[in-house]
């Protein structure tokens, strides 16, 4: 049997709006009063809705860390920094259309802030659910690196 991917949906605005949202809402609760810089938000589509990296999340969680993560799967890093040029626009259209929405808004310090707390019961399962997970530990392990400048080295990226 051929499994076949929705690309479309998952390149869909409202969609990476939701798994940015989430990314944002975990940052902020790991570290209280601290927004993600928009640098960060950048990473989150190319490792979240990535179904290649996806079993790299297996047996993973809030604990783990992303220099843990990244040790023990050493092929995220591998052309990190082409996925992510290929998906900036998908997430500044995602961003457009999150600060249309009403699901963060940008800081004057260029932050994105989650202004939701809660994703809707239908986006939390299924396929949707996996990514909104993987996003919420990136979200997690990103905050306790401390520094975007930390996170963007671990991975190997530079702005």
């Amino acid at each position: 049997m051929i499994a076949a991917r929705d690309v479309f949906a998952e390149t869909n605005p409202a969609f990476c709006g939701a798994v940015l949202a989430q990314f944002c809402s975990a940052y902020e609760v790991t570290r209280l009063g601290v927004c993600p810089a928009a640098a960060l938000v950048y990473l989150v589509v190319p490792l979240a809705i990535s179904e290649d990296l996806a079993s790299t999340f297996d047996g993973c969680n809030r604990e783990t860390g992303l220099t843990l993560w990244m040790s023990r799967h050493p092929k995220v890093s591998v052309d990190l920094a082409k996925k992510v040029n290929s998906t900036l626009e998908i997430t500044t259209t995602a961003i457009r259309f999150g600060c249309i929405a009403g699901i963060f808004k940008l800081t004057a310090d260029g932050g994105i802030q989650s202004t939701r707390k809660t994703q809707p019961a239908a986006v939390a399962t299924g396929v949707t659910g996996a990514a909104l997970k993987r996003s919420r530990l990136l979200g997690i392990w990103m905050a306790g690196m401390g520094s975007p400048r930390s996170v963007l080295e671990a991975l190997g990226v530079s702005v």
